[in-house]
């Protein structure tokens, strides 16, 4: 469908965030197109394996998109974490808190295709469409792609764009954590259905999410390493995963698939700015331990897609409300993945021990385990 020159949305992102934004504004009446800078195509066909949490399930059946039918999904019913070279661990269980897992592990392409369909006359996606200006009019903004320009009454950055940003007055300040993550797919001899692990190690997190046909891995490591693995023969990768790893599932039979990214926290601020408004990537990226990312972006979509479709005539108003809801979710989830992150990297005397003991008194607090288990499903922080 050809894009409309103007609009009521213009939405610059076509990821997951932004396509639950359009659809969530078309529910509501409010006209949007979504900029994608790929082409047709190639965000379905993206392989990443990302974690949904039990509330984003629930909001994306609000949006008509059923999680637990999509291609390959695995449900997390629980979470073996431990620590190693520490004798500390707990199981963290789904039906401790109430609800049947703490979320899916869905393939990014597959969620990316569900939300793309059926676009109608209130929402369309262009492709090969990346942003290269974004102009403030005052009563409208304009948004101009290498194809076309298109006046809209309010901009939503929900990808990239970083140069835009800047243009604005947005800040966005990055933090590394000095690892790199090695992610891939990983097949071992006794997989055991809906049940992932998060290992902690010296450099950080060492996490296997069950999946369709395996686990995904995302491994912390630091960068020569990192790319050492991703680029080593297929016995010295499973060799040195399994004496990481450990025995829980067997043996490790294959690592594929593999890439290498570098573990950053970025963060911008404000997130609203008249009549433009940023979400997503855009907005914070965060370390994937516990993998709050894109549940955090949802949560974000839902609160400005609410805040417009209750004042579509004072869009200013209705992003700036928006932007003041959401600070504390925002500031309390950053907090929660950066700690978590740090905490278990930190290494002064006799820090291994106490990790180890806190773990251990997790397993043996029931109470406690509900409170940090209600965290990872459903991520009460609004």
């Amino acid at each position: 469908m050809p894009a409309p020159h103007s609009t009521g949305i213009a939405i610059v992102g076509g990821g997951p965030a932004g396509l639950a934004l359009a659809r969530l504004l078309a529910r509501a009446g409010v006209r949007s197109v979504v900029f994608e800078a790929r082409p047709a195509g190639a965000s379905s066909a993206d392989r990443r394996s990302i974690a949904l949490s039990w509330r984003s399930h629930l909001s994306l059946t609000r949006l008509g998109v059923d999680v637990p039918s999509l291609p390959g999904v695995a449900p997390i019913r629980a979470i073996h974490v431990s620590h190693a070279g520490q004798p500390g661990r707990t199981m963290l269980e789904a039906r401790e808190t109430g609800v049947e897992a703490f979320g899916f592990v869905v393939g990014y392409g597959a969620l990316v295709a569900a939300l793309a369909e059926a676009d109608s006359s209130d929402w369309c996606v262009t492709h090969d469409a990346p942003a290269t200006a974004i102009r403030d009019e005052g009563s409208q903004v304009c948004v101009t792609t290498p194809h076309e320009s298109v006046t809209a009454e309010a901009v939503v950055i929900a990808d990239g764009a970083g140069a835009l940003l800047a243009e604005f007055g947005f800040e966005t300040t990055t933090r590394e954590y000095g690892v790199h993550a090695l992610v891939g797919t990983v097949q071992v001899d006794r997989p055991v259905a809906g049940l992932a692990f998060e290992r902690f190690t010296r450099h950080g997190p060492l996490a296997m999410l069950p999946s369709a046909d395996g686990y995904s891995l995302v491994w912390s490591l630091p960068q020569m390493d990192a790319a050492l693995l991703r680029d080593a023969p297929q016995i010295e990768v499973c060799e040195k995963l399994q004496t990481a790893f450990g025995w829980r599932l067997g043996r490790v039979r294959e690592v594929g698939a593999r890439a290498t990214y570098p573990l950053v926290l970025k963060r911008t601020r404000p997130t609203v700015r008249g009549r433009i408004a940023v979400v997503g990537n855009a907005a914070q990226t965060l370390h994937p331990v516990a993998g709050q990312g894109l549940n955090l972006a949802l949560r974000d979509v839902w609160s400005l897609g609410a805040a417009v479709a209750e004042q579509p005539d004072a869009l200013p108003e209705a992003l700036a409300r928006h932007d003041r809801d959401r600070q504390s979710d925002r500031s309390r989830t950053i907090g929660f993945t950066d700690t978590l992150a740090r905490a278990f990297t930190a290494d002064p005397p006799g820090a291994g021990l106490l990790r180890g003991a806190l773990l251990s008194g997790l397993d043996l607090s029931p109470p406690m385990r509900r409170v940090f288990a209600r965290l990872l499903s459903t991520t009460p922080m609004s």
